[in-house]
């Protein structure tokens, strides 16, 4: 996704954020994010104007993300929400941040995402059809468990059209829980500098597992080539790493 994308999803519980789905970059929840679709820099993707043609039995788009936080922050589990039940995210529900989400999606197609990053400046740069990851860096920074965990995701991604959803979603939750440390990784020492070394060898992994931090949800959003959306959530529960809660909602994208 494109950097001002990523900046688009802390604002989207506050005033005015069903209709702006803006903000200025700030601190928020780490994500780790795979996507195939068509993308543009300057609005949150936007699924429902797609030009590209899809064919019978494909995705429009196929996005798995981790939320990667502190197992004691607060939150709501993924539901509808906003004016109309128009938005489907969880909310942070941290005192002085409630509303914020990290990933949510409407019922218009508008999808937007947050996640952290090091650097002081972005590269805005126009992307166009494809597959793209994203960790705590700017889009498609090579660390090695990006690039690890998204062949894995373009694995998945091919058998797409031959899987039932539910085999594929399936497969997308492995690749997002995969626990493999890709190391050694200069590019993630040399970005995270000291503060990252006490949890290089758990850090370094698609699925982050730290004391007291670490992936606590797992995110898929498939779209078809009719529109119908299809939002899985699994969610840690109680900040208990052996209870987790899966929800998935469905509904069509409206015109």
């Amino acid at each position: 996704m494109p950097p001002e994308l990523l900046c688009a999803g802390r604002c989207v519980g506050q005033a005015r954020a069903a209709q702006a789905w803006h903000c200025h970059p700030g601190q928020g929840h780490s994500v780790w994010d795979a996507v195939r679709m068509p993308l543009r820099v300057g609005t949150p993707v936007d699924i429902q104007r797609r030009e590209d043609s899809v064919t019978e039995g494909s995705y429009r788009l196929i996005l798995a993300a981790n939320r990667d936080e502190f197992y004691s922050r607060p939150s709501k589990l993924a539901d509808f929400w906003g004016n109309n039940n128009e938005i489907l995210s969880g909310l942070d529900m941290e005192e002085g941040k409630e509303g914020g989400t990290w990933l949510g999606i409407s019922t218009r197609g508008k999808l937007a995402a947050l996640t952290n990053y090091l650097q002081p400046r972005l590269d805005w740069q126009a992307r166009g059809r494809g597959a793209y990851g994203l960790s705590n860096a700017l889009l498609e920074t090579p660390w090695r468990k990006l690039c690890f965990g998204k062949q894995l995701f373009l694995e998945a991604v091919e058998r797409s059209q031959a899987l039932p959803k539910d085999v594929l979603i399936a497969n997308l939750l492995d690749v997002l829980n995969n626990e493999e440390a890709q190391l050694p990784d200069p590019a993630i020492e040399d970005q995270g500098g000291e503060y990252v070394q006490p949890m290089l060898s758990k850090y370094a992994a698609v699925c982050v597992r730290c004391p007291g931090y670490g992936t606590r949800t797992n995110t898929i959003i498939l779209v078809d080539a009719d529109g119908h959306v299809t939002f899985t959530e699994r969610s840690m529960m109680d900040k208990d790493l052996s209870h987790w809660e899966t929800r998935t909602y469905e509904f069509t994208l409206q015109s």
